[in-house]
Formats: C-alpha cells, structure tokens, sequence
C-alpha cells in the first residue's frame, strides 16, 4: 500500500467494476479526442463481460494485471503482456493503464506501471494529442520512435511509444 491506494491482482469478483471504470477512463480521458458518438457507444456491461472472461478463463502467466483501489473501489488498473505486434521494437507491451480522473496526480499511476513493468523494455500505443498520457510515458523514459497506427473503430491515429 502506498499512501491510500492498494495495488493487487484483479479476480473474476472484479469484472463488473472494471468494466465501469474502463468505460468511465475511456469517456474522460478521451473527451473532445475522440467522436463522442462512439464513446456514447461504449457499454460497461460488455466491457465487464469481456474482463469476466478474461479473468475467469486460463491465467495466461505472461500477463501482468493488476488492479488500483482506494478503498474497496477501482478506481484504475494496468495490464502488461507479451508483444501484440508482429514487428515489436520490444519483445513486452504496456497493453493499458487507465486511472480515474479524480485520481490523477496521485501516484496510483506510477505505482501501478512500477509493480507491472519496473524499468524493463517496452512499448505501448498512445493517441496522438493525449497530451497528458503522452507526459506521463516521458516521464516514465518512453519516446515516441515514428511508428503509427489506427485506432479501428475511430480511425484516430496512435503513435508507438518505446522504452528500450
């Protein structure tokens, strides 16, 4: 525990808040950079399905999850896993890392990359003008390298950020 936040592994108890808060991440951080309509569109009951299964199905033991609570609330999370690329510039992914606004600033970011990742290598895709997220990466020794790609549903551009 570090100040009031409790970092650990998410349980398959866990699904439904996280697929609140993973809807309520993407809807305030991406406010204004992505179309409204399709962050309307993003549906916690699916996005808790998606994590019941996630969670409930084989511990795939290359991925890193862990969970952020303030009290017994998520309020953020972090996953870290093998490369999803088929051309990575390092062999782990920062997969995602979500807080909630109200807890921006307090830490609970920096914590969780630290017990996912530590120091080691990797990479993570960033949307291009997520000014916020994009500091955060520097701050954490991530450049970005050139590399970009899509974001399907929007067609919003995302700009690979590496750490070697």
């Amino acid at each position: 525990m570090r100040g009031e936040y409790e970092v650990r592994p998410p349980t398959p108890a866990d699904a439904d808040a996280l697929g609140v808060v993973h809807t309520r991440v993407w809807r305030e951080a991406y406010q204004g950079l992505m179309p409204q309509k399709y962050l309307d569109s993003l549906d916690s009951r699916r996005s808790a399905e998606r994590w019941r299964a996630t969670l409930s199905g084989e511990n795939d033991d290359q991925l890193v999850r862990l969970v952020g609570l303030r009290g017994p609330e998520i309020v953020g999370f972090v996953v870290v896993g093998p490369a999803r690329d088929d051309d990575p510039p390092t062999p782990r992914e920062l997969q995602v890392i979500n807080v909630l606004t109200a807890h921006h600033g307090t830490g609970l970011a920096d914590q969780l990359l630290a017990e996912a990742l530590g120091d080691s290598p990797a990479y993570l895709w960033v949307l291009e003008g997520n000014e916020r997220a994009i500091a955060f990466y520097r701050r954490h020794g991530f450049a970005t390298d050139g590399a970009t790609t899509r974001h399907e549903p929007t067609g919003k551009t995302l700009l690979r950020m590496v750490r070697r």
